[in-house]
Parts: structure tokens; C-alpha cells; sequence
């Protein structure tokens, strides 16, 4: 009997976990941008401390500029991952246009900083915004998750970010 108990509970086992593994066909699903950016705009409301009403209009903000940032470092919806070099294959050619690529990314989405940086002014305090803007440790304030994928910046380092940078860029400003 002891037997039959276990062995009806491996069967259990084996078949939930199948079950699991088949429901995302055994690989790990890419999180929406729009949801990482709810995320880190979650985490800068508990972090800044915001009340209701500011937290509101914070999250909105902050959605619309980090799409805004995505969307200057890829203006015509161009995917980072279409544009993989192999970095010890490259031409001197090709090196030079993915190097003004990242250039002209990190500019457009300065020029996003910039204009957004008085919109966020009017819900925080400076110290506060800065929270958004300023490095810390290597990463963009309040942008401390998964290596590459949604987060602002440029650079010469890791995956994209921000929905990708002309395709090699990864490290903040």
C-alpha cells in the first residue's frame, strides 16, 4: 500500500510539472515593457516615499517617458536582437555605423531626458528626480533589474536597453 501511495504521488509530480513546463513550452517568457516599466515605476513611488495622489501621476509620467526613451533609441521599432554582431567578425565599416547608431540612440534619448526632466519637477523634488536620472553603482537610479532588457542608457556594455540601442549598446550614461 506505502508503494502505491508514493508511486501515485511521483506520478502526480511528473505530470504537474509537465504540465508547467508545457504551458510556456519550457522557456522563460519575456516580460512586456510596458510591465517592466510599471514595475520600476512601483518601486520609485516606495522608494521616494510618494503619496496617492502624487504616486498617480508619477507612474503615468514616468510610463509615458521611459516609452518615449524606447522609442528614440529606436525610432522605426527596430529590435536590438535583429541587429546581434558577431563583435570578431565585425568590418571596420560596420563597427563604424554601429558606433554612430549608439551615438545617435544615446542622443535622441538624452534629448527625452531633458524634456522630461521639467514634467517629473512638477510632481517630485529635485532630489527626488535625480532618482530617476543620476547613476549609481554602474546603474541608472531606480532601474535595477534584469540584465539589459527595458532599462535607458546606451554604452558600449551588456544587452539592450530601453528596447535597444542601434544594436550593441547596454551600459547607463
Amino acid at each position: 500500500m506505502k508503494k502505491f501511495i508514493l508511486s501515485a504521488l511521483a506520478m502526480v509530480l511528473i505530470s504537474v510539472a509537465a504540465t508547467a513546463q508545457n504551458e510556456n513550452g519550457g522557456q522563460r517568457q519575456r516580460m512586456d515593457p510596458t510591465e517592466i516599466y510599471n514595475r520600476q515605476a512601483e518601486r520609485l513611488v516606495k522608494q521616494m516615499k510618494l503619496e496617492d495622489d502624487k504616486a498617480e501621476a508619477f507612474k503615468v509620467l514616468y510610463l509615458d517617458y521611459q516609452t518615449a526613451r524606447r522609442n528614440a533609441a529606436n525610432p522605426k521599432g527596430e529590435n536590438a536582437e535583429d541587429e546581434k554582431v558577431d563583435m570578431k567578425k565585425i568590418t571596420d565599416a560596420q563597427a563604424t555605423e554601429l558606433i554612430q547608431k549608439q551615438f545617435a540612440a544615446q542622443e535622441a534619448q538624452l534629448t527625452v531626458d531633458k524634456s522630461y526632466l521639467p514634467k517629473f519637477l512638477e510632481i517630485l523634488t529635485p532630489a527626488q528626480a535625480a532618482q530617476i536620472y543620476i547613476q549609481r553603482g554602474g546603474q541608472r537610479g531606480g532601474m535595477g533589474q534584469q540584465g539589459g532588457q527595458g532599462r535607458p542608457g546606451g554604452g558600449f556594455g551588456g544587452g539592450p536597453r530601453g528596447g535597444g540601442n542601434g544594436g550593441f549598446g547596454g551600459g547607463g550614461f
